[in-house]
């Protein structure tokens, strides 16, 4: 008895000890996407259950009341003021760079709703006592929040639930590379043009799009947060490149590898189930009867089926009439019209339940990073069809992994998706490949989720993380990846070669305005002779 009662006293001591030793945290999630909140949530309820103390500004809360020292305050508001319009209608209309400054008119207004939300004015206001840590922050489209560093003078780790944008690649000084595939920001349009002019039209692009961010958009959102906190701050550029480091959400295998900074740290699946939620019954005997197979189609929750135009919707039921499956098809509206005998259209659909059946053989989707990795996560083959953001990076390296086909969205033609569905769904060499990259994932040193809280105990730990900092975040734009010695070079080429010509010009003249005079001595000469 006296052993069992010293147990559970030194249980219950290590237990203060590790809530007395836990930190105050800071957590900034503003945008209206559950797709992001689910991948910023796993972290947050992890570190609180390490003895950490959380305030979480979040669109979608937890609303647990069995969390202790985990306070949410309600973002919810922002998803009345969210504009997406139609997606799939813009694809190929703009850029990144326009569809960029189109959203950040939204973003500011959310801002300074945020900013004007009475709960988080007692949080920042001056004589609140309020004192953290850590900050954790998205790091997307609400850089006013990069003030907050300065308001409570705590160290800042940043969150991506996508691949880093350019602009935020510049601030922390990781290698700017328009181009390259890993570069989300260049797929908002279809080139067809001669490579060369492609990588000079990415080039302009992206600098257009770091120089506009830098010295528009952090200007405004900085006046704002000014505004609100009573006090001075520095650039938000130099707060951004001063942070300690970033979570991104991505996986080495399944991303295009590009170079990166010590400081950016990879988590991945943060957003998988443990468990699935059952299908319904009557879906789950469909489904079960269906011994040839199924197929299922989501565009996600931000571009939804009920988006496509009339024609293209038509195609995608001409091809499905045609199949011998039944098609699960997630479609928002009340009705599908014309919708054929074999295709099951639902609202809303449990995903994960879904990707887990064994009879499904494919999955066509928009492109979305947390479906793809669900779809790995149940090595389902796949057709993308990618709208906006980063699905056409995804998209394009599960192509190149040979675990998906790719169509356009805005094109789609019954044949050409009849074609890809059979071809998938026929070739086990698809399935084989998804098993062997879901194999390839959970090879890993270590858990991811235990990765970041790592991580992040260490910048606590240490008020910081300056030795990740990159010298590079400091340097002027010319002087990164040398475009000053390009440059220098490029003109002494250029300079010496216009001079070589110019040199070369004036000896021919010379040479040529002599030539008559050397040829009228040589004749009187003759002449002379005769």
């Amino acid at each position: 008895m006296s052993r069992h009662f010293i147990v559970v006293a030194l249980a219950l001591i290590a237990s203060e000890l590790q809530f007395g030793n836990g930190a105050r945290i800071l957590g900034v999630f503003p945008l209206a996407s559950i797709s992001h909140q689910v991948v910023y949530r796993k972290l947050t309820l992890e570190l609180n259950k390490r003895g950490h103390e959380l305030v979480v500004l979040t669109t979608d809360p937890v609303n647990d009341s069995t969390l202790k020292n985990y306070r949410e305050i309600d973002l919810h508001f922002l998803y009345d003021s969210l504009i997406f319009g139609n997606l799939i209608d813009t694809r190929g209309t703009i850029d990144f760079v326009d569809m960029f400054n189109y959203y950040d008119t939204s973003a500011y207004s959310q801002t300074d709703a945020i900013f004007s939300n009475q709960e988080f004015r007692k949080l920042y206001a001056p004589n609140s006592g309020e004192k953290f840590d850590l900050i954790l922050l998205e790091t997307f489209v609400f850089p006013a929040f990069l003030s907050l560093a300065e308001r409570f003078k705590a160290p800042i780790i940043g969150i991506a639930s996508t691949a880093l944008q350019m602009s935020v690649q510049y601030d922390i000084g990781n290698p700017i590379l328009p181009s390259h595939p890993s570069n989300w920001n260049k797929d908002m349009r279809d080139f067809g043009a001669w490579v060369p002019w492609e990588r000079l039209d990415n080039f302009i692009r992206t600098w257009k799009h770091i120089y506009y961010y830098r010295t528009g958009i952090l200007l405004r959102y900085q006046a704002l947060a000014e505004n609100y906190l009573g006090i001075e701050i520095p650039h938000l550029g130099d707060i951004h490149k001063n942070i300690s480091l970033i979570f991104v959400n991505q996986q080495g295998p399944i991303s295009f590898a590009r170079p990166n900074l010590p400081n950016v740290i990879e988590i991945a699946g943060f957003h998988m189930s443990e468990s699935t939620k059952p299908l319904s019954m009557e879906l789950q005997k469909i489904l079960d009867n269906s011994t040839q197979g199924f197929i299922y189609m989501s565009l996600g929750s931000n571009a939804k089926s009920n988006m496509l135009k009339e024609e293209t919707r038509n195609e995608f039921i001409a091809a499905f009439s045609k199949l011998p499956y039944k098609v699960v098809w997630k479609y928002e509206d009340d009705v599908l019209p014309k919708k054929p005998d074999n295709v099951i259209a639902m609202k809303w659909v449990p995903q994960q339940a879904i990707l887990a059946h064994p009879n499904l053989k494919v999955f066509i989707y928009q492109g979305g990073l947390q479906s793809t990795e669900e779809a790995i996560s149940h090595a389902v083959p796949l057709i993308g069809l990618p709208v906006f953001g980063d699905q056409d990076m995804n998209v394009d390296k599960m192509v190149s992994l040979g675990v998906a086909k790719k169509l356009e969205i805005t094109a789609v033609k019954r044949d050409d998706l009849l074609e890809a569905i059979r071809t998938i769904a026929l070739d086990k060499g698809y399935k084989q490949r998804m098993l062997n990259l879901r194999s390839l994932l959970n090879d890993k040193p270590r858990d991811s989720l235990e990765n970041a809280i790592w991580w992040t105990e260490h910048v606590i730990r240490h008020r910081g993380a300056p030795h990740l900092h990159s010298s590079t975040a400091d340097e002027p734009w010319y002087q990164r990846q040398d475009m000053d010695i390009v440059a220098f070079i490029s003109a002494t080429c250029a300079i010496t070669l216009i001079s070589s010509l110019f040199i070369l010009y004036k000896c021919l003249l010379y040479w040529l305005n002599a030539l008559p005079r050397n040829f009228t001595k040589s004749v009187d000469k003759d002449k002379k002779g005769i």
